[in-house]
């Protein structure tokens, strides 16, 4: 199944591009889905989306068409679905 990965804000500048897509299996995870993403990208990106534990950060944010869901919440996937990942932004 391919899935779609739009890249935003600081992810997209630490992927080097703006979208990817990744071949994975049906039953497939978020979880599962963005350590793929890390697998296939730079260091930096992985370092962004992954913490020391090879977990995904929480400040990660996942969203499924435009919809925001929570990284561990097990959806239904299908082919041609997009995730978008994205970081908390703060400032002042």
């Amino acid at each position: 199944m391919i899935v779609s990965i739009r890249f935003d804000s600081q992810v997209r500048r630490l992927a080097g591009c703006s979208h990817t897509t990744v071949d994975v299996d049906e039953a497939a995870t978020l979880i599962q889905i963005i350590e793929r993403v890390a697998d296939q990208g730079t260091e930096s990106l992985r370092t962004a989306l992954l913490d020391e534990a090879q977990v995904p950060r929480s400040s990660l944010l996942v969203f499924l068409n435009d919809e925001l869901v929570a990284k561990d919440q097990l959806v239904a996937l299908r082919d041609g679905a997009e995730l978008t990942l994205t970081t908390l932004i703060s400032g002042g």
